[in-house]
């Protein structure tokens, strides 16, 4: 493996941890009685502090120096606030399943534009891999299902009692999409900056949703805001910050599949804390999701220097992602 594809591992490393950690916001969110949009502010407000306690530890607050502000800086932020509400609205709505893989059609949406606008190469591996992980995502949801008596069909007709979550969890989807696509703007943009602008736009979407409609916190109690304090920084921080180094290095289309890898984590959670049921279809799903990353990264890593010359020639290109998601 040469440098680049070195290079490349070591981004899926970073975005495979990113993902994990997001993969738990949902389970914390269970135990928090408070609004999704009020966690997922805390969340971004945690990753405020973070980076801003890094930014005057190690001095790097010189980097803002010649720092242009743009629009697409803007609307990155602000997307990612908007996704991060509304993927924890969801998963107090629905199956912690359905929340996360319906918020990663995202990166689907993402490489599309990624490959219209930007003219990212978009492979016969890419595409496949990213079919894998789509129908595993219907698998999960329930519209690709499989019986006895019916064999394979494809249907709508799901559950109601998730079907507004479910739809929640699609915009949230929607929001990660744009948020990834935004973020492959600005080559000039220092990651530790970019970072930084990401949560102060972000919490300033959140809080001023927030202050329009106020949140009913009456019911928390100690044990929710401890446990609000602990996810923020974990998942919010943690994950968050985690995310903005692996955009610096990985394409879209790659960020797309190996992210899927959270889809996991919050099923085993489901499964695990909540008793909630995985069929075998789904179980199905989750395999394709990780047949497709898998096969991503292996692409990659294989071909990682030749990836890295195109996307420099593109019209975005990695720095512009240093502080994205997921959830």
């Amino acid at each position: 493996m040469d440098s680049s594809g070195r290079e490349k591992l070591k981004g899926f490393a970073f975005m495979f941890l990113s993902s994990s950690l997001m993969g738990g916001i949902g389970a914390f969110a269970r135990y928090i009685e408070a609004p999704g949009l009020f966690i997922s502010f805390n969340r971004s407000f945690a990753g405020f502090l973070g980076m801003t306690a890094i930014f005057l530890a190690t001095r790097r607050f010189h980097k803002f120096k010649n720092f242009r502000m743009s629009p697409t800086i803007i609307l990155t932020g602000i997307f990612l606030g908007l996704l991060s509400g509304l993927y924890v609205m969801s998963t107090q709505m629905t199956t912690l399943s359905n929340a996360a893989f319906l918020i990663y059609t995202g990166p689907v949406y993402s490489t599309v534009l990624a490959t219209i606008f930007l003219k990212e190469p978009f492979t016969k591996v890419t595409g496949l891999s990213l079919a894998a992980v789509l129908v595993g995502c219907l698998m999960i949801i329930g519209i690709i299902n499989y019986t006895s008596g019916d064999g394979f069909t494809i249907s709508l007709d799901l559950d109601p009692k998730y079907m507004v979550g479910n739809l929640v969890a699609l915009a949230s989807g929607v929001a990660y999409g744009l948020f990834l696509f935004f973020s492959r703007y600005r080559t000039d943009v220092d990651s530790d900056v970019r970072s930084y602008c990401n949560f102060t736009f972000a919490i300033i979407t959140l809080g001023t949703i927030l202050l329009i409609d106020r949140p009913d916190l009456s019911e928390m109690t100690t044990r929710g805001w401890v446990v609000l304090a602990v996810a923020a920084f974990i998942t919010g921080f943690g994950a968050f910050f985690f995310l903005t180094v692996a955009s610096k290095i990985l394409l879209a289309s790659e960020l797309a599949t190996i992210s899927y890898q959270e889809t996991i984590m919050a099923t085993l959670l489901g499964i695990i804390l909540f008793s909630e049921h995985i069929t075998v279809i789904q179980a199905l799903g989750g395999a394709l999701i990780i047949a497709g990353g898998v096969s991503q990264i292996m692409f990659s890593t294989k071909n990682g220097k030749n990836g890295k010359s195109k996307a420099s020639a593109g019209a975005g290109s990695d720095k512009e992602l240093a502080g994205a998601p997921a959830s």
